[in-house]
């Protein structure tokens, strides 16, 4: 008994045994096998080429605003280095930020892995280390995001992108996809040390797309410039310049200050961020008497007024338990629609907005784009306000009229202009015209125009937009030569608590040129400016001045 006992336990033994056996070599093959592959094999994978952002000149010649560079990371492995005094030795020549001393101490050890001695070095420094044919060095390629144009030209509009690759804010963000790309993957064969044997495949990375834009290159510089010399000339506190083309909504120019440096965007700090955002897009405002030519536009086409129509205009009016008046109480009498313009009378606006009445006005409010984020291809557009229907009283069709109690950006102006500028049509603004990929080009697809007012309506308003800087408080945005027309618009800043600053206003010039064909409207904003009172001394001047450059630039004499 004893005896069957004794080979029954050495029969079930062996059967587990045999099982054991089994399972590891037939069951559990494939992943001894995949861990075999995984001491002997390495995946990596292989950077995409980013795309490059441009902007071109008149004469075609495209301007890098952002690019990736190839640069290398120095990684040692310790323990493969037999003499380190030597070694350290010799790549010190390579290395003017590290001593011999210093390379030393990092490499004396036994270590697989150390942090890399050195990144972005350049591919110039990277040969000069190969060629010393050092055991235990690699040269790990690295693409790296740069921004290569001199004061930060641009910033605003390009963005940037972090330390995971990832595009942020601007085109950099909004076009991610198409400039990333895909990533390749290399498998290697590697020695037990991790030594490179053999490259067993590799999947090559497929570059992403050129990002082509309609900004011109010596048109933003301009704007950025006169920009940022009107605000310190005029002490203000920062502001923004549109200049796009009336008839398609390409954006030739976009400038925002207070701005930032691309290739330095994490020394920002957190309460410093607004800085990444389009001011011209991001910052609403009540925009005040630049917003008088719209209304004039609402009354002639829905036939309320026309050009010629005459009253007589006291300094001030009582709407509800609102005394509205004119700047510094100024009393114009009589007037017709057109000097209505050119003295920006407030007093006269509230009674054109009483021709039109609300709903109208509201309506064509809307169509104009306020209220609503025109789709502007930038990170973080807003929306201004236009307030319900319901809420438009008297006082606020009133004021609305002129400006106030609606809040709008510099880029919707520079596209309800273009209504008045092209002939009748909201044209959506854009910034990207066209990814191109092995010489392979597509070009963006962006609304078609809306009819937003009659033909008749934007060439009546137009001439006299032309009167207001003939006659009126526009004379300081004049070219010689060519015909400009332009309104100006000195705002209040509204206090969230309600009401508005007694010593905050902000300068507006929207208006557009040559009045016969408008090719250009360029609004201007300036914030604060505490050395003037008025736009027709701040934003006026700043458009005259960028408006004569592009004039010569070109050639509209």
């Amino acid at each position: 008994m004893r005896l069957y006992l004794v080979f029954g336990v050495i029969f079930l033994l062996g059967g587990v045994i045999l099982f054991k056996l089994f399972e590891k070599q037939v069951i559990e093959f494939s992943q001894y096998a995949r861990a075999a592959r995984n001491q002997s094999e390495s995946e990596t994978k292989i950077q995409a080429q980013r795309g490059r952002i441009l902007t071109r000149d008149i004469n075609g010649e495209l301007f890098p605003l952002a690019v990736s560079e190839w640069t290398y990371e120095l990684l040692v492995t310790p323990r493969q280095i037999k003499n380190k005094r030597s070694f350290a030795e010799i790549l010190s020549p390579y290395l003017p930020e590290m001593s011999v001393e210093e390379i030393y101490s990092k490499v004396n050890n036994d270590e697989v892995y150390i942090p890399p001695l050195v990144k972005n070095l350049s591919s110039e420094r990277a040969d000069e280390i190969r060629a010393q044919n050092l055991i235990g060095v690699t040269l790990q390629p690295k693409l790296v995001r740069t921004y290569p144009e001199r004061e930060n030209l641009a910033a605003q509009i390009v963005g940037f992108v972090d330390a995971a690759g990832i595009g942020k804010y601007g085109i950099e963000a909004v076009y991610d996809r198409e400039l990333r790309g895909l990533p390749g993957e290399r498998v290697a064969k590697r020695d037990s040390l991790g030594r490179l044997i053999d490259i067993l495949t590799t999947k090559e990375p497929q570059s992403g797309s050129d990002i082509i834009l309609t900004v011109d290159h010596n048109v933003q510089f301009v704007a950025e410039t006169e920009l940022k010399k009107a605000i310190e000339t005029y002490q203000a506190d920062g502001g923004s310049v549109v200049i796009i083309n009336p008839k398609t909504g390409a954006v030739i120019a976009m400038a925002g200050y207070p701005t930032y440096d691309p290739n330095n965007f994490s020394k920002l700090a957190p309460e410093e961020h607004f800085k990444f955002l389009s001011t011209a897009a991001s910052n609403v405002y009540e925009p005040g008497s630049v917003v008088k030519p719209l209304t004039m536009a609402v009354a002639l086409d829905v036939g309320a007024v026309t050009p010629e129509t005459t009253e007589t205009f006291g300094g001030s009016v009582q709407v509800l338990d609102r005394t509205i008046k004119n700047a510094e109480d100024k009393t114009f009498g009589r007037q017709n629609m057109t000097q209505v313009l050119e003295n920006s009378d407030n007093v006269a606006m509230v009674w054109v907005s009483q021709q039109i009445g609300a709903e109208k006005l509201y309506q064509f409010f809307a169509n104009f784009g306020f209220g609503k984020k025109l789709g502007l291809d930038v990170v973080g557009e807003q929306a201004g306000l236009l307030r319900p229907l319901k809420e438009w009283n008297d006082v606020l069709r009133s004021t609305a009229g002129f400006g106030q109690g609606i809040s709008t950006t510099t880029v919707q102006l520079a596209a309800a202009y273009s209504a008045l500028a092209n002939g009748g049509n909201l044209v959506t603004p854009y910034l990207a015209e066209k990814a191109v990929v092995a010489d392979k080009a597509t070009a963006f697809k962006h609304p078609d125009p809306v009819r937003v007012i009659k033909q008749e309506t934007a060439d009546a308003v137009k001439l006299m937009l032309e009167s207001v800087v003939l006659n009126g408080h526009g004379k300081r945005a004049a070219v010689e030569g060519i015909r400009v027309g332009g309104k100006t618009g000195t705002a209040q800043v509204a206090n969230p608590q309600g009401g508005y600053y007694e010593n905050q206003h902000v300068g507006t010039f929207a208006g557009m040129f040559p009045i016969e064909d408008p090719q250009f409207v360029m609004v201007v904003r300036l914030d604060n400016p505490k050395t003037v009172r008025f736009a027709e001394s701040s934003a006026a001047p700043t458009f005259g001045a960028i408006a004569r450059w592009i004039t010569n630039y070109y050639q509209l004499r």
